[in-house]
């Protein structure tokens, strides 16, 4: 009997600092996906960047209590850029087409390596439908000092911050001029992973030298004392559609990734910490953030999924603050307090995904001209471009 069903490639885990935080979203989209009646094909990328297949007990949250033993269940896997190959499977003789080739990949790879455009770059070689933002609205996503750019170009009002690459110095004058506090943020990393406030000069190198431990460019960022943060979640290809939104609910003075991660129930990821939904603000606050969230993602071309995440002060100053174009837990939880359950969000993506895919099919892709045979007839010193 042949199986009819549409085959979704999970790609997760990743040579990433949220390596970890991957495989909790993955787990949840997996199972998400099988009850939705897809075939889902994991593929676990390790810490040292090997690509695995695996079977049905890559689905359980257990079996990643002991990495070594799940690892032995797989099957050692690349991914072809060339059209023609796709998915191959490590053998004796190198490496062989696999019985079963995806319909749609979903990558679900926080951070570097997967949710910065390179992933996104493969799967457009070869010409396979994905979940998610392209590579250029991917790797807007990761530089949190360009993606702040654009929003002042979409008309939103930022924090001002000052770039800082690795190597360079800061002087004593600059170091004064500096208005503290501060947030010394890595600007490629999420997950509040390398990110310090610093309340004095004094502490300032002390925080860099940690952020350059996860990224060669780091922010200093003026920094609120009295905020809230309120994140909203956008879907959709262009037409866009928002969810309500969250206000995360912090221990200390900042949200930390042991409090979007570690003080709830590590299985259920981002939807374990804690938060006010909907975000106790005032309407013309939520619209605002509602039509900021949508004209970011239009203006990076963004697809699929994204959670963008604001700042409003104690007098209802509203900040863009970052953009997740595949964020934790898929934000599934504002989406269910939305009407949409989880099964349905995934199923929506993977239609997106293939939507997305038949409209790149439908552009030319080739441009015939016959400049090789002039090229030919002229030789390299006769021709001109």
């Amino acid at each position: 009997m042949t199986n009819n069903r549409l085959k979704v490639m999970v790609v997760y885990g990743g040579v990433s600092p949220e390596h970890e935080v991957a495989i909790v979203t993955a787990l949840q989209v997996m199972n998400a996906l099988e009850e939705a009646d897809f075939e889902v094909l994991p593929i676990y990328i390790s810490k040292e960047g090997n690509w695995y297949m695996g079977d049905s007990s890559f689905l359980k949250p257990e079996a990643y209590k002991d990495l070594r033993s799940l690892l032995k269940k797989g099957k050692q896997v690349i991914w072809s850029a060339d059209p023609n190959f796709g998915l191959l499977e490590k053998s004796w003789w190198g490496f062989v087409a696999t019985g079963k080739q995806p319909d749609v990949v979903f990558p679900v790879i926080h951070g570097r390596g997967g949710e910065d455009g390179t992933l996104q770059g493969l799967l457009e070689m070869a010409g396979t439908p994905y979940v998610g933002c392209s590579v250029t609205a991917s790797a807007v996503k990761i530089d949190k000092y360009i993606a702040k750019k654009i929003a002042q170009a979409c008309g939103l009002e930022v924090l001002k911050d000052r770039l800082v690459i690795k190597g360079e110095k800061i002087s004593a004058t600059e170091k004064e001029a500096i208005k503290y506090p501060v947030m010394v943020k890595p600007v490629g990393l999420g997950s509040s992973i390398g990110l310090t406030k610093v309340k004095n000069k004094r502490d300032l190198d002390d925080a860099l030298e940690l952020a350059f431990c996860y990224d060669r460019r780091v922010i200093v960022e003026e920094a609120l004392d009295d905020f809230s943060e309120v994140n909203i979640s956008v879907l959709g290809n262009n037409p866009y559609e928002v969810s309500v939104t969250e206000e995360p609910k912090s221990s200390g003075e900042m949200l930390s990734f042991e409090d979007k991660y570690e003080r709830q129930e590590k299985s259920r990821g981002m939807a374990g910490s804690k938060r006010s939904i909907p975000a106790k603000q005032k309407l013309e606050v939520i619209k605002k953030i509602e039509k900021g969230a949508i004209d970011f993602f239009r203006s990076i071309g963004g697809k699929g999924i994204a959670r963008v995440d604001f700042m409003v002060d104690k007098k209802g100053k509203v900040y863009f603050n970052e953009i997740n174009t595949m964020p934790g837990s898929l934000a599934f939880y504002l989406w269910e307090a939305s009407g949409l359950s989880f099964k349905k969000l995934v199923g929506r993506l993977v239609d997106l995904a293939l939507e997305e895919g038949k409209e790149k099919d439908s552009l030319i892709k080739t441009f015939e001209s016959n400049i090789l045979t002039g090229f030919s007839r002229n030789g390299l010193k006769g021709s001109k471009f």
